[in-house]
């Protein structure tokens, strides 16, 4: 009972939005920032998203002679800390100086407005890439340049001029609490791949690739210890179309946006070039046959985008992605695939693809 009182209390509406417009003094802020007045209109508010842990909405604004859009993200007040949703409220609040050029514009953002753990974010609206085009991978190229601008920002030393704006709110790769993390996944995959022999269904599917995958698994969590030396940097964590916008969707570069930044870390640079490509192309099996080719033609253009920012791999950009990818895998793709297959708790799409994989590039990287 007490649960439900709690998140009717907290509901996110038309009024409150209104209520707090003005209250926080969001037009005043807007003349500051804009020199120009701004009103918000009270019958054009969209709610986009809702769920326990948020509330995002779709607001209208008059400026001058124009209207402008602006989204609202209320992150509410949680019983239970989650990690994720503190990255994110915390790359609000204090890495703009460094990561604003990659998010949409962040005009004010309010702690504790309603309720004791809350913020309230009014950003700059940016068109979802979803939904403006059909996606191909030929569009790797228009989004790449600015993945590497965002990647050399924070790389390697430079990461240094940044670390009291990050202090330790910004998860660390390389930090014990993640090691351990990993490692209890190392764990848990063994026990899932165990699970799956024991069903025939899955042991059909499963049992050509088991003894590669002991083998790897036992050598865990540090698969590819060179992904890590090549180099950490501030990663999205979770780059796909969805989270992904831009107004420059018809130009070559389309200054990207980027949006819903719970899964940010200071992570390797290449996790988020396997997320992009790695990642779309296993669902998008269609282009198979051309993975080899695309996928050479998108890390070459990354390593040659990151070259003009001063960074210079040390090892081939080919071999890191592959073992990016392997790693990537390893420690946490398989595991939830494998995960969901047993317990049935979701369709385990990328079963079969990681699989193939795991056998494939610890074969050319001679693992």
């Amino acid at each position: 009972m007490g649960d439900r009182r709690k998140k009717k209390k907290y509901e996110v509406t038309e009024r409150r939005i209104r209520r707090y417009w003005r209250s926080l003094g969001m037009e005043d802020a807007w003349k500051t920032q804009h020199g120009e007045a701004a009103v918000l209109q009270d019958k054009d508010m969209t709610c986009l998203k809702d769920s326990y842990k948020s509330s995002i909405w779709k607001l209208t604004l008059q400026t001058g002679g124009k209207k402008k859009a602006v989204i609202l993200k209320v992150h509410k007040p949680l019983r239970k800390s989650r990690p994720e949703s503190t990255v994110e409220k915390n790359i609000y609040r204090r890495a703009r100086k460094v990561l604003q050029p990659f998010m949409p514009h962040i005009y004010m953002s309010k702690r504790n407005v309603h309720d004791r753990g809350d913020l309230w974010t009014f950003m700059e609206y940016v068109e979802p890439v979803k939904g403006q085009i059909v996606y191909t991978p030929d569009h790797f190229a228009r989004i790449i340049p600015s993945l590497a601008r965002m990647h050399a920002a924070t790389y390697g030393k430079r990461l240094v001029a940044y670390k009291a704006m990050f202090g330790d709110w910004m998860p660390r790769y390389d930090s014990k609490a993640m090691q351990e993390q990993r490692e209890q996944t190392r764990r848990d995959t063994l026990h899932y791949l165990g699970e799956a022999m024991k069903r025939p269904a899955l042991k059909i599917i499963v049992s050509p690739y088991e003894r590669v995958l002991r083998r790897l698994l036992e050598k865990g969590p540090e698969y590819c210890p060179e992904v890590t030396k090549s180099g950490l940097c501030v990663v999205h964590g979770d780059l796909h179309t969805a989270n992904m916008a831009s107004h420059r969707v018809k130009e070559e570069d389309w200054q990207v946006r980027l949006i819903d930044w719970e899964g940010a870390k200071i992570a390797p640079c290449w996790y988020d070039i396997v997320n992009l490509i790695g990642v779309f192309l296993a669902y998008r099996r269609e282009w198979k046959n051309e993975e080899d080719q695309i996928t050479r033609a998108a890390v070459d253009l990354y390593a040659r985008e990151m070259q003009k920012h001063g960074v210079v791999f040390e090892e081939a950009p080919l071999v890191l992605y592959r073992k990016a990818y392997l790693q990537r895998v390893l420690e946490r793709g398989l595991y939830l695939q494998l995960n969901w297959a047993v317990t049935g708790k979701k369709e385990a799409k990328l079963l079969r693809v990681y699989l193939e994989k795991i056998w494939v590039l610890s074969k050319l990287l001679k693992l």
